[in-house]
């Protein structure tokens, strides 16, 4: 059974400052435990209530983590509701390291990279992860003001996508830069005063630079090629996670 201890350490967990110490997160939920088995993404141990124990996809994953040899429990549900961050919770977590999940070496980013400026809501963040591992984006750099990509609302958000990405890593500003410039990447900067993505020639080492929809990109990164997506109606911006996509969709499939 969880002990008290035990819950208090699995919520300390929801604070940046305890998940940098101890280089562990909490999962909560079915496809972002499922998405982390699969790629065997250092799971301690898996925490699974009563009440859904004989469901289909709960034995499914039951039998994943005895294949893999990954400790879990059944516990009571009224416990498992100490822990978690939702509403209406799904009654699945697990304790994950984070210790080295990611590669950090700027030497192996590869062709193509994503440069994320200020992007200061969780909820944004994961969606552009999950955008990303749907387009095959494997290295992407933050600026050291943006989110935490192990909140818990950005793990939420990304659904599994975390899991897809190899190379991660957070800059300074003109960290960002020099990499850029020391390794002749094709920069293409998302400004509302840029060209539009439709006249954009294909590119074979791109680096995508997206701000926050508020504030959009530092003065300082606002470097390269400045690029837009056409706007039709008279909305005054689009959301950062919808743009990440709509440009990802043009720069994949020129």
């Amino acid at each position: 059974m969880l002990s008290k201890n035990k819950i208090k350490y699995l919520n300390s967990l929801k604070r940046k400052k305890n998940r940098l110490i101890e280089k562990k997160i909490l999962l909560e939920g079915y496809r972002i435990i499922s998405e982390a088995v699969l790629f065997k993404k250092n799971i301690k141990h898996v925490w699974i209530s009563n009440n859904i124990k004989s469901k289909t996809n709960i034995c499914s994953i039951v039998q994943k983590l005895k294949n893999n040899k990954i400790d879990f429990s059944y516990e009571d549900h009224k416990l498992l509701q100490l822990i978690s961050s939702t509403k209406n919770s799904q009654g699945i977590f697990a304790l994950a390291s984070i210790n080295n999940i990611y590669n950090q070496d700027l030497n192996d980013f590869g062709k193509n990279v994503i440069i994320l400026d200020q992007i200061s809501d969780p909820g944004n963040l994961g969606t552009i992860l999950r955008t990303c591992a749907w387009f095959g984006i494997k290295s992407i750099i933050l600026s050291n003001n943006s989110a935490d990509i192990f909140n818990d609302k950005c793990i939420r958000s990304a659904v599994g996508g975390h899991f897809y990405i190899d190379n991660f890593k957070y800059l300074s500003v003109n960290e960002i830069v020099s990499f850029l410039k020391i390794n002749n990447y094709n920069i293409l900067c998302a400004d509302l005063q840029g060209q539009s993505i439709n006249k954009i020639k294909p590119l074979k080492k791109w680096a995508l630079i997206l701000g926050s929809e508020a504030h959009g990109v530092d003065k300082n990164l606002k470097i390269g090629k400045k690029i837009t997506i056409t706007q039709i109606g008279n909305i005054e911006s689009l959301n950062v996670s919808v743009a990440c996509g709509i440009i990802l969709n043009k720069l994949t499939y020129q």
